[in-house]
């Protein structure tokens, strides 16, 4: 699977996501490991609007156990990402980023699932959207937390130095 996968797996992240990266970096200032904390925090609240309808639905018929698996579900997903967001945080300042091999089969089954989900939507549904926005938000989290990091900017020291005159 990895040598399928890896040629795309690279040209995402070389041609979409690194400019992608240092574009944000350069006009907004944001580093890449907090562009992916953003994009996980904007898969968690397109997650909770998925997956709400489902539990006000079992909540407002009385259903229990459809209730309990709803929100066990809601949890699941929230504590699967907050994950992923404190090991963005972890792994943000090293020079040489350990998360571009290490989370490759995350982002294969997040593809994969990205695409199983745009085949299944057929009516959009406000849930069916976020949940699709959800996959979307968290694939970019884990190509932008692959991204290498900017090189710090080094100063000439002729530069520093004062105009005489």
């Amino acid at each position: 699977m990895r040598k399928t996968f890896a040629p795309l797996d690279d040209m995402l992240i070389e041609r979409v996501f690194q400019p992608a990266s240092d574009a944000i970096s350069d006009r907004i200032g944001l580093g890449r490991e907090i562009a992916a904390c953003f994009c996980l925090d904007l898969a968690s609240l397109a997650w909770i609007v998925s997956r709400v309808s489902g539990l006000s639905d079992a909540v407002s018929a009385w259903d229990a156990c459809n209730a309990c698996l709803n929100a066990a579900l809601l949890l699941l997903g929230l504590v699967a990402l907050m994950s992923l967001r404190l090991l963005f945080r972890r792994a943000g300042g090293k020079a040489k980023n350990p998360l571009r091999m290490a989370m490759q089969p995350h982002r294969a089954v997040v593809l994969l699932m990205l695409v199983v989900r745009l085949t299944q939507l057929g009516t959009p549904s406000i849930a069916g959207v976020a949940d699709v926005a959800m996959w979307v938000c968290a694939a970019s989290a884990l190509y932008l937390g692959a991204c290498a990091a900017r090189p710090p900017v080094r100063r000439h020291w002729a530069a520093l130095v004062p105009a005489a005159g």
